[in-house]
Parts: structure tokens; sequence; C-alpha cells
């Protein structure tokens, strides 16, 4: 049995690491699950997994809340909002296949928002996912 935050997590990151037209703009190796200080813009990373139970036989259903953030050090919104788009377009509606017993029954796109990081300089496009899945 695989725990549903990593199930989805590994899913995530490994199908937006399989995207052609996002790695041509950020890089190989660009797509994280934590935040690095020090790594080189552009870069998408999963800032957190927010999860509840839903259900009421309490069958392993779980609602998740995803964070991605797109990140550039680009003067401008411009490439974190072009990213945030190539993440939407392969996330939204999109059937992963997770590990370990789990089943993803639904993975939308929410809200996406745009901001400039005061501290870096650094545009960031954050965007929001919902999922909902069964089983691990």
């Amino acid at each position: 049995m695989t725990d549903p935050q990593s199930a989805l997590s590994t899913a995530i990151c490994s199908a937006l690491g399989a995207n052609a037209a996002l790695t041509a703009i950020i890089g190989p190796n660009a797509i994280h699950d934590r935040l690095l200080t020090k790594a080189a813009m552009p870069y998408v990373v999963l800032r957190d997994i927010t999860s509840i139970e839903w259900g009421a036989d309490n069958d392993g259903g779980l609602e998740h809340q995803i964070t991605l953030d797109a990140w550039s050090s680009l003067s401008g919104h411009r490439e974190a909002q072009a990213i945030a788009g190539l993440v939407r377009t392969n996330l939204d509606n999109a059937s992963l296949t997770l590990s370990g017993g789990v089943t993803l029954v639904s993975l939308l796109h929410v809200k996406t928002r745009t901001r400039r990081e005061a501290k870096t300089d650094a545009h960031v496009a954050e965007m929001v996912f919902r999922a909902v899945t069964v089983g691990g």
C-alpha cells in the first residue's frame, strides 16, 4: 500500500517531467518537490498537498488540494504565466496512473495567481489543483 499523497506527488512530477513543451522552457530536472533556494530558474515546485477524508464509510477516499509554483527570474510575469499554462494544460482533467493501489478519480485546476516575490524579484505563478483519490 502506498500513501495517496506520495503516489499523487510522484505521478504529477512524472507527468510534468515527460512534457516536452514544458521541459523546453524550464530544462531537464527542473521539477522539484521542495523549494531549492540556489536552483537556477525557471523551475516548477510542488509546494504542498493538503488532504482531507471524504465519504461516509472511511473507504480511503481523500480530497487533495495541491499547490504548484512556477518560478521565473525574467522580468515581468510572461515566463511564469507561460509555464503555468503548460502545467495547467498537462494536469487539468488528466488521468494519471498512481502507484500502490491508489486510484485518481479526478484532477482539476482551481485557480492560478501570479505575483512578484519581493525578496528575490522573481516572478511566481501559484497554481492550485483539486484531486480526489480512493484506495491506498
